[in-house]
């Protein structure tokens, strides 16, 4: 079964770097043309070569509003361009890349970003690339169309269903605290309480955070902390315990040896930043049902002897 699982890992991993292309059109994050070629449309590292009609000129007869970029540009976001997990995982390290492959000459580079863009991602550039904002280039998708003279497009650090190239363990551990400064005890429940009109719903989200807090977890809403904040609560952590969603990513940020368990459905993206971060990964399944197209949500129905069962099994896995 494994040899033709579609999520299984790569034997071999692709490079990662960056291609400099003149005139690329961006319609939208995710969306960018190249003569007559989709280039890339998706959150997954693939080039989807897909034909858009064919026309003399795309960019001057299109009826959007036009935008030229002449300075060199960085273009390097996506699709759920405004998703914590999709920034850790797809796009904050290309940036990486970039700026690892052209040194100094990074601070001159512009970069392209929807005028929507959320404070957060403006701080994380920020904090792990150097990027101010004046270097930042807003455009509106839908309503407008940008030409980008010269653009730089960095490749996913990835290579098919998220086999991590190490580029990202070295990005994300040089924001991070040297193992030997940071005490690692602290056990950390990532809430979901905040995102109740969700379509992912834990029946005995109650029950769970009781029964962690018994057991010493700290009860934690990534979203109301700061950046620095948050690496520093990954950084110390000695497990990590959640439900199925992209705060469960963070763990980039938890050394080598972190219990990581997840409620909900084995996840391609977790179980890899598990393998190339060093982690320990536990997860519940039973009772969990993915989305279908009369009920799109994904149900956790976790009992709670089945959950306090999962957190026993995380606790006993702690290195002491």
């Amino acid at each position: 079964m494994h040899a033709y699982h579609w999520k299984r890992p790569t034997e071999t991993l692709n490079p990662v770097g960056f291609y400099t292309v003149k005139d690329l059109i961006v319609t939208r994050p995710g969306s960018t043309i190249l003569n007559t070629n989709l280039v890339y449309n998706c959150a997954t590292g693939l080039d989807n070569q897909h034909s858009v009609p064919h026309e003399d000129d795309y960019f001057s007869q299109s009826s959007r509003n036009k935008i030229v970029i002449e300075e060199r540009v960085i273009v390097a976001d996506g699709v759920a361009c405004d998703v914590w997990g999709h920034w850790l995982v797809d796009y904050l390290p290309r940036f990486g890349v970039v700026k690892a492959m052209m040194g100094e000459q990074f601070s001159n580079l512009k970069i392209l970003l929807p005028h929507s863009t959320p404070e957060w991602i403006y701080q994380f550039l920020a904090f792990a690339c150097g990027v101010s904002r004046d270097k930042i280039v807003g455009y509106n998708p839908g309503a407008d169309i940008v030409l980008c003279k010269e653009a730089i497009l960095p490749s996913y650090c990835y290579t098919n269903e998220f086999s991590f190239h190490s580029f990202v363990r070295d990005f994300y551990n040089s924001l991070t605290p040297p193992d030997e400064a940071v005490k690692k005890t602290r056990k950390i429940l990532i809430s979901r309480s905040n995102y109740m009109h969700s379509n992912r719903q834990l029946s005995h989200r109650a029950a769970f955070e009781e029964l962690a807090l018994q057991r010493g977890y700290e009860i934690i809403q990534p979203e109301k902390l700061s950046l620095e904040e948050q690496i520093q609560v990954f950084s110390e952590a000695a497990a990590v315990v959640g439900e199925h969603g992209s705060g469960m990513h963070s763990t980039l940020f938890s050394a080598p040896g972190t219990v990581v368990g997840c409620l909900g459905f084995w996840n391609a993206v977790q179980l890899h930043i598990g393998y190339l971060m060093g982690h320990q990964n536990v997860y519940v399944t039973k009772n969990c049902k993915w989305p279908t197209p009369e009920r799109n949500e994904y149900v956790m129905d976790c009992t709670p002897d089945e959950l306090n069962s999962f957190l026993e099994k995380v606790d006993s896995l702690i290195p002491q």
